[in-house]
C-alpha cells in the first residue's frame, strides 16, 4: 500500500469570485474568495443540494461600496448565527431569503459557511466588525 503525500492531503477547493454568480452544484465542498465589491451570489435550491453539501465564503478583500450578497434560491430558507469579535456578540436568526456582507463592516478574513441538509440551509459566519454580516 503506498503512502499519499503530506502535501495532498485536505487540500480545498479555492475559487476568486468578483462579480455576480449562480453557485452550481457541483461546487459543493468549493471555498469562494470574494474579491470585489457589490454583487450577488446565489445559492443552488436545498433540494438539488442534498444533504451534506457545503461551501464557504471568505471576504478576500474589504467590501468598500454596496454590498456582496448571498441568496437563496426561490423559497428556501436560512437559520444563520454570526459572531463578531467587535464586541463578542452573536446574532442568531431563522427563515431569512439571503446574507448581506455589508459595505465598510464587512472586512477581509470574515467567513460565512453555508451546509445543507436536503431541507433548508444552516450558515454560520464570523466577522470582524459588528453589524458586518446581515440577513433579511
Amino acid at each position: 500500500m503506498s503512502k499519499s503525500g503530506r502535501y495532498s492531503a485536505d487540500r480545498k477547493k479555492i475559487e476568486a469570485v468578483a462579480a455576480a454568480k449562480t453557485v452550481e452544484v457541483a461546487e459543493c465542498g468549493t471555498i469562494f474568495i470574494l474579491t470585489s465589491n457589490s454583487y450577488t451570489i446565489t445559492m443552488p435550491s436545498v433540494a438539488s443540494a442534498g444533504n451534506g453539501w457545503w461551501c464557504k465564503f471568505i471576504v478576500g478583500a474589504d467590501v468598500a461600496t454596496g454590498a456582496i450578497i448571498i441568496d437563496l434560491n426561490g423559497s428556501d430558507t436560512l437559520a444563520f448565527a454570526a459572531a463578531a469579535a467587535e464586541d463578542g456578540g452573536a446574532v442568531t436568526v431563522s427563515g431569512t431569503a439571503q446574507i448581506n456582507l455589508v459595505h465598510t463592516k464587512a472586512k477581509k478574513g470574515d467567513q460565512i459557511e453555508m451546509i445543507c441538509d436536503g431541507s433548508q440551509w444552516y450558515a454560520t459566519g464570523i466577522a470582524t466588525l459588528d453589524e458586518g454580516q446581515t440577513s433579511t
